[in-house]
């Protein structure tokens, strides 16, 4: 916007900038360690942990919405925040001191956090932002830019942690962040006490504790029951995305003409972000084994662990949103950017690409079947800018298709999508176990050749054939919304 300063925000937004910030600190920390932790440390093989790892991402987007409601009807968006934080202290505590003698509690205690912490900070957001609409795209870029600072510093410390002094300090330093975030609140929660929503401003009952409390002990049970067995979970979850799907198309049946045509291209484009996701969702899970096993843990004549080869993924994104914002503005000057459809297939596109170069890669490998850490900071090139068209964008496009009597219904869907490609991709990295006899490089490189060359195949072939119904998704979605 003309005259509007990205860097002046309202003093509010620093705190929940620097909350957020550490959050995604503790989470980018324990998840880049994750499958490894579970297959060095526990003994897990490469398909149990994928697989664990994929239920545990599925269950992640499920438990958000009930945070979300609570901070708006029950206790405030405030008081939601703070109690996810504390949980997920909890959490990521009991990870490091008890999660070699029985892991799915501690995972089941940070899921629980997590649910009740993520919707809340963006929703204080927009309650910091009401009547100044001239700084919101800037506020909420910079607080993009939040999630992949605390993403950049996780990850490039917290494998060096885990390898030098453990895994347990390792996931304590996760809980020592979000920590020090928990500090800053109470040190300078002045800022945001003027925000929120009305419970907020209310004392909490007796009895509305009790419940909570309840409640989160009865959500922790359930998860711990889901990641016990998360085969039958992953099915579950599967055949309600069937439904939920379903009942999108049901509504989309009982909408009016001048809605059914962007509801339709709203739900394609969900459908074909599942397949972006899970791709996606092969970073924490058969990247990291192949970064483990088949990547030098050199690049640039700097040692660096294998997970931390994801720091590429935020650097990236911190690189190019700026380069693909400009080009946006400049090609909405002249009436030519790009749809959304347009956005989603070149994304999936460019993500399959990624995929490709990670394939070609194998076939470079060195006479000992390592390949150059260059390898895997072009594949997240390919990758960020693919996450940047389709996962930076997907709230925009709900929002940008869908009437507002749908809005929140259409939004669950989308986090929804989320969780089944967190079962799909599990198993997908699956494909490429390697089995525990195996620790010569040299036949563990065609294994993840076949997976990662067939993921590009796929993905591409997927990406040309949608490319086809482009102009006619464009067309569809043209004609603005009437119950908007």
């Amino acid at each position: 916007m003309p005259g509007t300063r990205v860097t002046k925000q309202p003093k509010a937004f620093y705190l929940i900038f620097f909350i957020e910030l550490w959050e995604r600190f503790g989470f980018y920390g324990m998840q880049v360690l994750l499958v490894l932790y579970f297959s060095k440390n526990l003994g897990f093989s490469d398909s149990q942990a994928n697989n664990l790892f994929g239920a545990f991402t599925a269950l992640m987007y499920l438990i958000p919405t009930l945070g979300g409601y609570m901070g708006d009807h029950w206790i405030g968006i405030r008081r939601t925040m703070v109690l996810g934080t504390v949980v997920l202290i909890i959490g990521y505590s009991s990870l490091a001191i008890f999660g070699a003698m029985n892991i799915y509690i501690p995972l089941a205690i940070i899921l629980v956090g997590n649910g009740l912490f993520k919707a809340n900070p963006a929703n204080l957001m927009s309650k910091i932002y009401e009547g100044q609409e001239n700084k919101l795209d800037s506020g909420f870029t910079l607080y993009y830019m939040a999630i992949n600072v605390g993403s950049f510093i996780a990850v490039a410390s917290t494998p060096a942690v885990a390898a030098h002094f453990g895994w347990n300090i390792a996931f304590l330093t996760c809980a020592i962040g979000l920590t020090a975030a928990l500090i800053a609140y109470f040190i300078w929660r002045r800022l945001i006490a003027p925000f929120g929503s009305a419970p907020d401003n209310h004392p909490v009952a007796p009895r509305m504790t009790a419940k909570i409390t309840g409640l989160i002990l009865a959500l922790i049970g359930i998860c711990i029951f889901c990641l016990y067995n998360f085969t039958l979970s992953g099915w579950a979850i599967l055949i309600a995305g069937v439904g939920i799907f379903g009942m999108f198309l049901l509504q989309i049946l009982r909408s009016p003409s001048a809605d059914k045509k962007s509801l339709f291209v709203c739900l394609i484009l969900i459908v074909q972000a599942v397949i972006f996701f899970v791709l996606y969702l092969q970073i924490p899970t058969s990247l990291n084994f192949f970064a483990l096993r088949n990547v030098t843990p050199v690049f640039l004549g700097i040692h660096i662990e294998p997970a931390s080869y994801r720091i590429f993924n935020s650097l990236w994104i911190v690189l190019l949103s700026p380069v693909l914002a400009t080009i946006y503005n400049k090609l909405a000057l002249h009436d030519k950017d790009l749809s959304m459809p347009t956005k989603f297939v070149l994304g999936t596109f460019l993500t399959g690409a990624g995929f490709a170069i990670l394939g070609l890669s194998t076939k470079y490998a060195a006479y000992h079947g390592v390949i150059s850490g260059g390898w895997i900071a072009f594949f997240y090139l390919f990758e960020s800018t693919g996450e940047l068209l389709v996962s930076a964008l997907g709230l925009a496009m709900v929002s940008r298709y869908v009437p507002a009597r749908l809005m929140g219904f259409t939004m669950g869907v989308w986090f929804f999508s989320n969780s089944i490609a967190g079962i799909i991709a599990g198993k997908v990295a699956s494909i490429a176990s390697v089995p525990k006899n195996i620790t010569n490089p040299i036949q563990s490189l065609p294994i993840y050749h076949h997976l990662f060359s067939n993921l590009a195949y796929v993905t591409i072939g997927i990406s040309i054939f949608m490319a086809l119904f482009v102009p006619m998704l464009k067309k569809m979605s043209e004609k603005p919304l009437e119950s908007k």
